[in-house]
């Protein structure tokens, strides 16, 4: 049973629409900056119904717990909070996931950001010493659908992420060469990076037919960004 229908719904979707004892709630608050008490009490409501149901619980929350300056937002709170209500249910997994890559028209995601500004010539700022965690929705639910189906991510908390994050810098020269054109971008002599414990993931990402390799983020952003011809 799937709850939602934006990007990870989509990719879930084919493992467990049908699926009558799992239950995959992607129809959580998608901006990571929103600050609407309305929306995030959407999605405490829909989780609350979701929990009534009975069934394994499927959550995503999100890697930026790990980041000490987003720890205190109303984004990251509200996900812990959920998180903690999920865990009360007796057969449960949480996905904690990094910036997902796909096929969505939401203008909040970082490549969507920057591939707009990019290719259409628009001035932003970039943050030299921010790194980003980069992953492919279809591996997210690759290597998802592995770890429920063998019960290694049974009541507990997973990080779901690349085992490597990417300068903010860097990926707009990946973007760039995609593209075709130069990024219209001062670099700021601001942020930082967190560690992201991925040792599980990595560790069955080959079993589920998934490959972290150097050329990863490269490749991702080919898939879903490059310009016919480039």
């Amino acid at each position: 049973m799937i709850i939602g229908n934006g990007l990870l719904a989509r990719a879930f979707s084919p493992f467990y629409a049908d699926d009558p004892e799992v239950l995959v709630f992607a129809s959580g608050v998608s901006n990571s900056r929103e600050t609407c008490a309305a929306e995030f009490e959407r999605e405490k409501q829909l989780l609350q119904a979701a929990c009534a149901k009975g069934k394994e619980l499927i959550y995503f929350s999100t890697c930026s717990v790990h980041d000490p300056e987003l720890l205190h937002t109303p984004y990251v709170v509200h996900k812990l909070a959920m998180e903690e209500m999920v865990a009360q249910l007796p057969h449960f997994a949480i996905f904690r996931l990094p910036q997902v890559v796909g096929h969505t028209p939401n203008p909040n995601t970082l490549t969507n950001f920057l591939h707009r500004q990019i290719l259409t010539g628009q001035q932003f700022h970039i943050w030299r010493n921010a790194r980003r965690n980069l992953i492919d929705v279809d591996d997210v639910a690759a290597i998802g659908h592995w770890l429920i189906q063998h019960h290694d991510a049974d009541d507990i908390i997973t990080n779901i992420a690349c085992p490597f994050s990417i300068a903010i810098p860097d990926l707009v020269s990946v973007f760039e060469a995609e593209l075709g054109c130069k990024a219209n971008c001062d670099i700021v002599e601001a942020g930082g990076k967190y560690s992201i414990d991925t040792q599980l993931a990595f560790s069955v990402a080959p079993k589920a037919g998934v490959l972290f390799d150097d050329f990863y983020v490269k490749n991702l952003i080919r898939k879903y960004y490059a310009v016919a011809g480039n």
